[in-house]
């Protein structure tokens, strides 16, 4: 939603792995920041050693829910442990390798 021809972003870090609990805790902080109608949503994934299946879940819903209201998702910082979880699972084709910044 570009507001007065501007382009709105938000950055948000997990602060931690993205497994058990804290997924519903980071789930209700992305709803937040999705339903402000933003362009652009970066997740900083610098410190995060692991991500469970919700988690993957997650990154994917926040993607598809940008998606509809033409935002992207992107991640940033991503460890390389990450990364071949992100390839692993197959979850790298759903977020875009060049928006997703992998590195």
């Amino acid at each position: 939603m570009v507001k007065g021809g501007k382009i709105i972003k938000k950055r948000v870090k997990p602060g931690k792995d993205i497994a058990g609990s804290v997924v519903e805790e980071f789930r209700i902080k992305l709803l937040k920041l999705i339903n402000q109608e933003i362009d652009e949503l970066a997740i900083d994934m610098k410190g995060i050693s692991m991500i469970d299946s919700a988690g993957l879940g997650l990154l994917i819903a926040a993607r598809n829910s940008l998606g509809q209201t033409g935002g992207k998702l992107s991640l940033t910082n991503v460890p390389e442990n990450i990364i071949n979880l992100l390839k692993m699972t197959g979850v790298d084709r759903y977020l875009d390798a060049n928006a997703a910044q992998i590195r």
